[in-house]
C-alpha cells in the first residue's frame, strides 16, 4: 500500500495505469502466498515497483525478467532481525526520500510524462513534510519516551519522532514469546514507569495483554500501514495514540 500510494499521487493525471498487488488487509508479508491472479498481474505489467528490503523475497521467482524498481535502495536504515528492517516508511522523511527515487525513475522511464511526475512529487513532499511537522510537534513533551511494541517494525517510527524502542518483539499465530521473554518485558515496563504497550492491526494481542496485566499498564494498538489505508491517515492516528498513552 505505501508504494502504490506514492506512486499514484506521481503518475497522477499521467493517465497511466497503477495496480495495488496486495490488497487485503496483511500484518506482515513474511509468509504471504501469491494467487493465481496476482501472478497474472505482475506478468501483464509493464514496470515493477518494489518496497525493497528483502520484502518482496517472496515473490522473487515470479519477478524474474520484469523491469523492477527498488524506490529504497539509497535509504539510511535501520537494522532488523535478518539485515536491513524493511518497514521505512513509517519515517515520513525516509519516505520522502523514496518517492524522490520512484519520481527520477518512473521520469526516466516515461519521459513524456516527467515535469508532471515532477509537479506531482513536489505536492506529495510537501504532505509528508507536514505530516513530519504534525509528529514532531505532538510528541515532542510526552512524559515517557520508550515504546514497548509486539511487531519489531516500529523502529523507523521511533526514529522518525526522537523515541526509543524499549522492547521489541515480532509475534506471530503460532510463534508466541517465551515465558523468560516475557518476564524480561515485565521488568522494562516496571522500572522505566512505562504507561503502555503497543500491538499492531492484525497483529496477535496476547503477549502483549500478558505483559500489561502483570505490569498494570494499558494495551495500544498501531497501525503498520502496510495494508489498503491511506498513509496519511494511518500515520496521523499512529502520532494520536502514542500521545495519548505516553503522554
Amino acid at each position: 500500500q505505501p508504494v502504490y500510494q506514492l506512486t499514484c499521487a506521481l503518475t497522477d493525471g499521467t493517465g497511466l495505469s497503477v495496480g495495488l498487488l496486495i490488497s487485503e488487509s496483511v500484518s506482515c508479508l513474511h509468509d504471504y502466498t501469491l494467487t493465481v491472479s496476482q501472478m497474472e498481474m505482475i506478468e501483464q505489467s509493464g514496470l515493477v515497483l518494489e518496497s525493497g528490503l528483502g520484502l518482496e523475497n517472496f515473490m522473487e521467482d515470479v519477478l524474474r525478467g520484469k523491469t523492477r524498481i527498488d524506490i529504497s535502495r539509497n535509504l539510511d536504515t535501520l537494522p532488523g532481525e535478518d539485515g536491513a528492517d524493511p518497514h521505512w516508511w513509517l519515517d515520513p522523511m525516509r519516505y520522502k526520500q523514496a518517492a524522490e527515487l520512484a519520481a527520477q525513475e518512473l521520469g526516466a522511464q516515461y519521459p513524456e510524462f516527467a515535469d508532471q511526475i515532477s509537479e506531482n512529487l513536489a505536492a506529495f513532499c510537501e504532505k509528508l513534510s507536514s505530516l513530519q511537522d504534525y509528529g514532531e510537534q505532538a510528541l515532542s513533551d510526552l512524559s515517557c519516551r520508550q515504546l514497548v511494541t509486539f511487531h519489531d517494525g516500529f523502529s523507523y517510527f521511533a526514529d522518525a519522532f526522537s523515541l526509543t524502542i524499549a522492547a521489541a518483539m515480532e509475534v506471530e499465530s503460532g510463534s508466541e514469546p517465551s515465558a523468560k521473554e516475557l518476564e524480561e518485558i515485565i521488568s522494562i515496563v516496571e522500572e522505566n514507569q512505562i504507561p503502555a504497550v503497543f500491538t499492531e492491526v492484525n497483529g496477535e494481542t496476547g503477549a502483549a495483554e500478558v505483559v500489561a496485566g502483570e505490569a498494570g499498564c494499558a494495551v495500544r494498538t498501531l497501525d503498520m500501514a502496510i495494508s489498503n489505508r491511506d498513509y496519511f491517515a494511518a500515520m496521523r492516528q499512529n502520532i494520536d495514540i502514542v500521545k495519548e498513552a505516553l503522554g
